[in-house]
């Protein structure tokens, strides 16, 4: 069993990247590969790592059988760092509130995934949103419950990203862990890609502008992709203000309405989220052991 592959995974959240990180990296598995890195499609490792946490039911594999889950997963590739990426890590989500407390379950759920390999080093990877916006997609993108089944009595002012971190960090406390928030995605999207692929911070990817494409005007892309493509020596961190820049000139803002319509629900709550979210960003990033990636 080879206890030296470093074992990635990508927890979501839900309806933040929506399978984006698989597919940016992936327009590079040539060059992932030299580097040791591998991203497969996440229907190559899904079934087989739910499968085998039904199987084990709380109790940590055999070698023989770690061997045979991760020698389905890679094959016959030489890999030093294997990323699996999906947004049930957590928690099925459309139980999130289950009991009354947001995703109450992470902690347990990602001890489960961590010791399906249990002497590899391992890593958690996290994007985060506004409870405000999160909550409404969440529960709009499911049809098993409705909205007071859904929320489960949960006091909305208590959903705080903070406590889901520390609870993961709690449970796994080996396991480092790095956060962004996805209304940062477009500007950091970049790093995001990297840090995950473990590559150096100079590397320029291939889909590195996926993220911010989706909510620029064509025009606005095709200067950005002009403008970086002849100042080839730029840091990441002149890159990322320069995106920023064109970001708010060529912004459509059709790109991102979002009409909130819950039960109970007004430009109050809405405020209110926002304002706990913006708190709570403060005291992730200040969290021991976290590597918060912000602009």
């Amino acid at each position: 069993m080879r206890t030296d592959i470093n074992i990635v995974y990508h927890l979501g959240a839900p309806h933040t990247d929506n399978e984006l990180i698989t597919w940016s990296l992936r327009k590079d598995a040539a060059l992932l590969a030299e580097n040791g890195v591998m991203i497969r499609r996440p229907k190559e490792y899904r079934p087989l790592l739910s499968g085998m946490i039904a199987e084990l039911k709380g109790d940590q594999p055999s070698i023989v059988d770690q061997e045979a889950l991760l020698g389905s997963i890679i094959k016959n590739q030489e890999v030093d760092r294997l990323i699996m990426s999906n947004s049930k890590f957590l928690g099925v989500p459309s139980w999130m509130f289950y009991g009354g407390t947001f995703y109450r379950n992470a902690a347990n759920n990602t001890a489960r995934i961590r010791d399906l390999f249990p002497d590899n080093p391992c890593e958690f990877f996290l994007g985060i949103s506004n409870p405000a916006n999160f909550i409404p997609a969440v529960f709009t993108a499911q049809t098993e419950k409705k909205y007071e089944q859904f929320i489960d009595k949960t006091e909305l002012a208590t959903v705080r990203w903070s406590d889901v971190i520390s609870s993961i960090q709690k449970e796994n406390p080996e396991c480092p862990i790095t956060v962004w928030c996805n209304e940062d995605t477009p500007i950091i999207w970049p790093t995001i890609l990297r840090e995950i692929a473990g590559l150096d911070p100079q590397t320029r990817l291939q889909g590195e502008l996926d993220v911010i494409r989706k909510i620029m005007s064509q025009d606005g892309i095709d200067l950005l992709v002009k403008y970086l493509d002849e100042r080839p020596d730029l840091s990441e961190i002149q890159r990322r203000r320069i995106r920023g820049i064109f970001l708010e000139k060529f912004f459509l803002d059709e790109a991102v309405e979002e009409e909130i319509d819950l039960p109970g629900w007004t430009e109050d709550t809405v405020d209110a989220l926002t304002e706990i979210y913006d708190d709570d960003i403060e005291r992730i990033d200040h969290l021991p052991g976290v590597n918060f990636i912000s602009l």
